[in-house]
């Protein structure tokens, strides 16, 4: 995404997903989209399935086409810039990147990199670039063009715009330098041959290899950047080493037809993709998408197309609890939480906050009842205590006995006695003004009523949301946050280290034993004591009850029957280069 983009519910009161998550030094929640609100069971492939009919069901059947919806138009088709999951659902097809995600899991693996070394101070990189690998223009991949596109990552006055993920890159060395414009090469990285190339960095990073599986750091053809030019490249031409090639990017359409020249094959040594086009259409009307897969006309619904959670919260219970729809349903837990969040600063605006005081903010734990958020949502959520989801490495199952709440309001109003505020007062709470926000916010308001306290709500354009979240004056706010990469230090470092505030950490939460922490933590490569570390931040930020968790998301996938091969990811978009067709089967 750009800067910021904004968090949206859909109707139906379910936290709906366009986005591509935060940027963990200089962006705040990534949430926009449109949520599907209808889904149901196919009985047919459509006009749209081809391949061979007579194929064996096992046996992946070559050629085909398929057709999708999506909820948005694909804003950035260069991987430089692109920053939001329509994006990178059609950028990932594209282009590849040194390493990824092995299929459904975490594990890091080789992708245009065959392997790697890293030195034993953690802080050298050393890739071995696969040979062979073209573009599909023909062009051949070198180790250089992966330095052609770091060099564009850290063009901060690139046009038509400079890239959001620049900051992701700072602890290679000399990357900083070259940002600022005082060196003309980035110092840390070289390229010994046509096919190394060798990273340094300043510190040694547990996951860097994750920073380098997102689309920024995909490798591009540098001849074609050259000639087409950044606007073009961004916009209606793409040519990358991925699965498909562009074919067409529309405002109302996105046509990807089969890369001819794609290096990789399948175990049984046949050429991938199986597929011969997809065609994307843009349609903003969720009822309608949920129609056309119901008829057969589109292979699937995702997060990553329909945002939301792939069903709508409406839809859940019906599909769910029906054999024929929910067999072709797939789940998969989403690593993004939703909160309030609660400031911290002594003063809100000129008048003094009770916010605080750590112990009415405890006692605003203790009073709220996440039961009701979760049926608000018909159950289609999960429920949260913490600032990580528990599908997130990191997760602390047992917190101490200091950092748990449980719905009680007698020990609530206690507290607030306590506090100095037996009376109550009253607090301003911000959100965006969605049908789905003001559910949530309607909800949270009575629950404080009960213990004395009166809620303002301001619900606003999320425009005007974000400019006074970010300024850290909002007293009290409605917000949520969704990996980048999959690590604890995007979540904590973002939201709760004292250089974030008040964009990231808007809830201007300062504490330098966190800090320390925090600091600690990021650039430590032993895994245990990391984690004994953030579940520190996560007991002393939730002890400190700076945040009221709501809930985590969970991702819903609608599966034609006759789509094979297609499987979720906690990391990954929609696998295009896996999956085949066959109407037989």
């Amino acid at each position: 995404m750009s800067h910021v983009k904004g968090e949206e519910r859909g109707k139906n009161g379910m936290l709906s997903t366009t986005w591509k998550k935060g940027l963990a030094t200089i962006t705040s929640v990534g949430l926009i989209g449109v949520l599907l609100v209808g889904c149901g069971a196919a009985t047919s492939p459509g006009n749209n399935a081809g391949g061979n009919a007579q194929a064996n069901a096992g046996k992946p059947v070559e050629g085909g086409s398929i057709t999708l919806d999506t909820s948005q138009a694909v804003p950035d088709l260069d991987p430089a810039v692109a920053f939001d999951t329509t994006s990178a659902e059609v950028d990932y097809a594209i282009y590849d990147q040194l390493v990824t995600y092995q299929k459904n899991t975490y594990n890091i693996v080789g992708d245009l990199a065959t392997n790697w070394d890293v030195s034993q101070d953690g802080k050298t990189y050393t890739f071995h670039i696969r040979k062979g690998v073209k573009y599909s223009n023909g062009d051949p991949l070198t180790a250089h063009d992966f330095v052609f596109e770091l060099q564009r990552l850290l063009n901060k006055n690139m046009q038509p715009k400079p890239s959001p993920g620049s900051t992701f890159f700072f602890d290679i060395t000399g990357a900083q330098a070259y940002y600022e414009g005082k060196a003309k090469t980035i110092s840390g990285v070289s390229t010994p041959d046509d096919y190394t190339l060798v990273i340094h960095l300043d510190k040694p990073e547990n996951f860097f290899l994750k920073i380098l599986a997102m689309p920024f750091l995909s490798a591009v053809d540098p001849k074609f950047v050259q000639q087409a030019g950044n606007a073009a490249m961004d916009t209606t031409k793409a040519m990358g080493t991925g699965p498909f090639a562009l074919q067409t990017n529309a405002q109302n359409q996105v046509v990807l037809v089969k890369n001819k020249n794609y290096w990789q094959k399948d175990k049984s040594g046949n050429q991938l993709p199986y597929l011969d086009k997809i065609t994307i259409n843009v349609n903003n009307n969720g009822q309608l998408s949920a129609m056309h897969w119901e008829q057969g006309q589109t292979a699937f619904l995702s997060p990553w197309l329909m945002g939301g959670d792939g069903i709508p919260s409406s839809q859940y219970p019906t599909i769910m609890h029906t054999p024929k729809y929910s067999n072709l349903v797939q789940k998969q837990d989403m690593n993004a939480i939703y909160y309030y969040g609660l400031n911290t600063s002594p003063t809100v605006d000129g008048k003094k906050n009770p916010l605080s005081n750590p112990t009415v903010r405890k006692a605003i734990e203790f009073a709220f009842d996440d039961s009701q958020i979760v049926k608000l949502n018909n159950g289609a959520v999960k429920g949260l205590n913490q600032p990580l989801p528990d599908s997130l490495e990191g997760y602390v199952k047992n917190l101490d006995p200091s950092a748990q709440y449980s719905y009680n309001p007698a020990k609530a109003k206690q507290l607030l006695s306590q506090a100095g505020y037996a009376n109550g007062f009253t607090i301003d709470v911000w959100n965006e003004n969605t049908d789905g926000a003001k559910k949530e916010d309607q909800a949270f308001q009575a629950m404080l009523k009960q213990i004395g306290i009166t809620v303002n709500l301001h619900e606003v354009a999320w425009k005007d949301f974000l400019t006074k979240s970010m300024s850290g004056t909002a007293q009290a706010f409605g917000s949520g946050w969704n990996q980048d990469f999959p690590d604890a230090s995007d979540f904590l470092n973002t939201l709760f280290s004292s250089a974030q505030i008040p964009q990231n950490n808007m809830t201007n939460y300062s504490n330098p034993q966190v800090d320390q922490w925090l600091n600690q933590a990021q650039y430590s490569t032993d895994v245990q004591q990391r984690d004994q570390l953030y579940g520190k931040v996560v007991n002393k930020v939730m002890s400190d009850a700076v945040i009221v968790p709501l809930y985590q998301n969970v991702g819903y996938y609608c599966v034609q029957p006759w789509v094979h091969d297609f499987y979720t990811s906690p990391v990954m978009y929609d696998p295009f280069a896996y999956i085949w067709i066959d109407p037989g089967h």
